[in-house]
């Protein structure tokens, strides 16, 4: 009888949490670790089940509350933020981008999307071919594809060309873009100057780098071996021609990736081309350019002269977590909704300019004015992203393409700016690229066993001249 009495006042004390509580609270907590705010805003903004968030906390409506981790995503610092608590079992969520995306998929660390329930039938083929594991399992999934434009600015194109003039049709092949950048050139120089010119074509050294990447010939770590493609020779090469015939605004350090100078000149009136996609409008045009009145930026888009794209960033869950039973559910939400749910996707699309991983949902911003974006002055976007996406292709990456990249970004920049030789810059690289990666980086002389793991494409040459590449 005490057990019967027990039981019912057990089962009356649940029901009245119930109804007056509405659901029961859960204490769990998700550690997402990530290298900025971008999925944290958009979570925050847009995830229906956000109750409060602040700082690093967000708190659900159902008490979980997530833990935001967050490291510099250059030089690696992230990814070492990110192995060392995937291998203390300190992490439940994480973010990772392209550059590095297979060092993770082929991880033991991973969730299978699949045995979760997440469909990502709808998304763009790329951007799931990149989480595909050596067993066909989707590991990861993404909110976003990242396709490539020009964005030129509008206000230097017609005080040089005109108001009518064929944007398009000036950038739109390789010799329409130099030709274009030479006729900058031959607007002269800047009132009360010798030496800076009216108008330059790129900002920096940096800019295109990512058109010459998303072209590889081939993956650039085998496992053992870096081959450093010959396409970032090729950008080499390009630049440096550039640079010498004054259609880069600048060499110094401060107009690189990220620099002060070179988010100043986005909204100035001297460099005609920004090389953006989705996420850079939002994250750089969309702060360093002057919008007008109607938050115009300023810039106009066009596909360009190749078809590339810039990053983009997928999210996961570990295996520890989709074991714990206070967080499982809500980790599996997390990912379905903001990353497969077709209005959400859309709302994200609409907020922050995304190009999201829905492709019907896309075509049908592409074909409607609601992809018509304030930011490029009504002009609709999509329409050139959804064409620009259709070549995007990652079967190419590779586990240190992050360090190859940003090591020889900023290797050569003294190359460019005239205090190094190529063969200098070149072995300055190879040893930044070597402490980066732990690779052997040349050969060692009294051991015939090791030889270096880093190369170069046999068809690259490298002198005290100059970068040639052999046919």
């Amino acid at each position: 009888m005490k057990k019967t009495i027990s039981g019912v006042l057990l089962a009356l004390t649940a029901a009245f949490a119930i109804v007056g509580c509405g659901k029961k609270k859960s204490k769990g907590t998700i550690n997402f670790y990530c290298w900025n705010d971008e999925f944290k805003t958009r979570l925050n903004k847009l995830y229906p089940d956000v109750e409060k968030a602040e700082g690093s906390k967000t708190t659900l409506k159902n008490g979980v509350v997530i833990n935001w981790v967050q490291s510099a995503n250059q030089s690696a610092v992230y990814q070492g933020a990110l192995d060392t608590g995937l291998e203390n079992e300190m992490v439940d969520m994480f973010c990772f981008e392209a550059d590095y995306a297979t060092k993770y998929v082929k991880s033991d660390y991973v969730a299978d999307m699949g045995a979760l329930g997440i469909d990502q039938s709808k998304q763009y083929k790329y951007t799931k071919d990149i989480v595909t594991n050596a067993s066909g399992k989707l590991v990861g999934s993404s909110w976003q594809a990242t396709p490539g434009i020009i964005a030129y600015n509008n206000k230097v194109a017609k005080a040089a060309f005109g108001d009518n003039a064929d944007m398009g049709a000036k950038l739109n092949t390789w010799d329409a873009y130099k030709t274009t950048a030479g006729e900058l050139k031959a607007k002269g120089f800047k009132e009360g100057s010798t030496t800076e010119y009216k108008y330059y074509m790129n900002i920096g050294t940096d800019d295109w780098f990512r058109v010459y990447q998303n072209n590889l010939s081939a993956k650039m770590y085998n496992g053992s071996e870096i081959t450093i493609d010959k396409q970032l020779y090729q950008w080499i090469i390009d630049t440096k021609q550039f640079v010498d015939d004054n259609y880069i605004k600048s060499t110094a350090d401060t107009y690189g990736l990220w620099g002060e100078d070179w988010g100043k000149a986005q909204g100035g009136e001297q460099c005609l081309c920004v090389f953006s996609c989705p996420w850079f409008t939002d994250f750089c045009l969309n702060g360093n350019a002057k919008p007008d009145a109607n938050g115009d930026l300023g810039y106009r888009a066009v596909k360009g002269y190749a078809s590339w794209f810039w990053g983009g960033t997928w999210l996961t869950a570990t295996k520890k977590a989709v074991e714990n039973e206070e967080i499982k559910d809500t980790v599996k939400d997390i990912i379905a909704k903001m990353t497969t749910d077709t209005q959400i996707l859309t709302d994200l699309a609409k907020e922050y300019g995304d190009f999201c991983n829905d492709e019907a949902a896309m075509n049908a911003l592409a074909a409607s004015a609601d992809g018509n974006s304030k930011l490029f002055g009504g002009q609709n976007v999509f329409k050139i992203y959804a064409e620009s996406v259709k070549s995007a292709d990652l079967s190419k990456a590779s586990d240190f393409d992050q360090q190859i990249c940003e090591n020889i970004q900023n290797a050569f920049r003294p190359y460019f700016q005239g205090t190094k030789t190529a063969t200098a810059a070149q072995a300055a690289y190879v040893k930044a690229l070597g402490e980066a990666t732990s690779l052997r980086y040349e050969d060692d002389s009294k051991d015939s066993t090791k030889k270096a793991q880093i190369k170069v494409d046999s068809k690259v040459q490298i002198t005290d001249a100059g970068i040639t590449i052999n046919a």
